[in-house]
């Protein structure tokens, strides 16, 4: 999904519905508002303002990710700089396909030559 054309209030907002979906699943971590506030240790009433707004400090955002098993994910948010980007992998995988040569014809004598 492409997020470019949309405010940072409208991206803090669907990251807060897609944490709160996930708080209320049944496959997710089918928590109620009252036992993430106590397992993340933040306020009942912090936790109510972002999933209606969106708005949270990164400490509490830290500490829902983490009581809801998602801290993981956040080492994706930012690429390590010392990995190839997806241009470069591109590059490589072009640079290996060319360095593979053809099989060669194998050279069969018919049965009546000398």
């Amino acid at each position: 999904m492409d997020l470019h054309h949309l405010t940072d209030k409208e991206i803090a907002l669907r990251l807060a519905q897609a944490l709160r979906a996930w708080r209320i699943a049944p496959t997710g971590a089918g928590m109620t508002q009252a036992a993430l506030a106590e397992k993340s240790g933040i306020g009942l009433t912090p936790l109510k303002r972002f999933e209606k707004t969106g708005g949270i400090t990164l400490g509490n955002l830290i500490a829902i990710l983490r009581a809801l098993d998602l801290l993981d994910g956040i080492e994706r948010l930012v690429p390590d700089p010392n990995t190839p980007s997806p241009l470069e992998l591109a590059e490589i995988a072009r640079a290996q396909i060319r360095r593979q040569r053809a099989p060669r014809a194998s050279s069969k004598k018919g049965a009546g030559s000398v």
